[in-house]
């Protein structure tokens, strides 16, 4: 078991160190009163390759850019460009504490003005929060993912075409998946548990 534990810690770490140098991401903290600001330059400079085109599963963007460190990855999974991060930022301060490591937009098959991030935090555990704007509103908001590595098993998720969302739970040993919760994003932004 001690062998087991310090082996996912250092694989989650190594993880860690992969990300950070495959996004080639600036991050840089400014503050806006009391309330810190990540500022993400991303590898994707042009705002019509932004969106993440569905299904977003999590796992599959964790083995193609995490794990391989394929050179699609970029093209495929596109960071939120630096001013539209710190625009979101901003607009989540008081929903949200910590700093981001990436920022996703989804593309909504719906023609209704939502706007789809995918927040993910890393650290001592890692976890992803999905966000739903509409306009300059905040609609909703839901814990999609939570990794610890000395759990035996961690929350991922993906996002589908017809804007339902499956939470699954992954074994760190076998990595096989079993669904938790199902979501489904509605027309006015709501999430709701289905």
């Amino acid at each position: 078991m001690y062998y087991k534990t310090h082996f996912i810690f250092i694989f989650a770490f190594l993880i860690c160190c992969t990300e950070r140098s495959k996004t080639k991401s600036v991050l840089e903290r400014t503050t806006t009163g009391s309330e810190a600001v990540t500022n993400m330059a991303s590898v994707t400079g042009n705002a019509g390759t932004e969106l993440v085109a569905l299904p977003f599963d999590f796992e599959k963007y964790t083995t193609l850019c995490i794990q391989k460190g394929g050179s699609e990855c970029a093209e495929r999974y596109p960071l939120l460009n630096e001013g539209k991060s710190r625009e979101l930022m901003t607009q989540l301060s008081s929903k949200l504490e910590g700093t981001p490591e990436r920022i996703f937009q989804l593309h909504s098959s719906q023609k209704n003005n939502l706007k789809i991030y995918i927040i993910c935090f890393d650290g001592d555990s890692s976890s992803e929060e999905m966000v739903v704007i509409r306009g300059n509103q905040i609609v909703s908001q839901e814990s999609v993912g939570y990794a610890m590595p000395e759990n035996k098993t961690y929350q991922s998720f993906s996002v589908n075409e017809d804007l339902t969302v499956d939470i699954y739970e992954v074994n760190y040993s076998d990595f096989k998946k079993k669904t938790i919760r199902k979501y489904k994003i509605q027309a006015d932004g709501s999430i709701s548990k289905i």
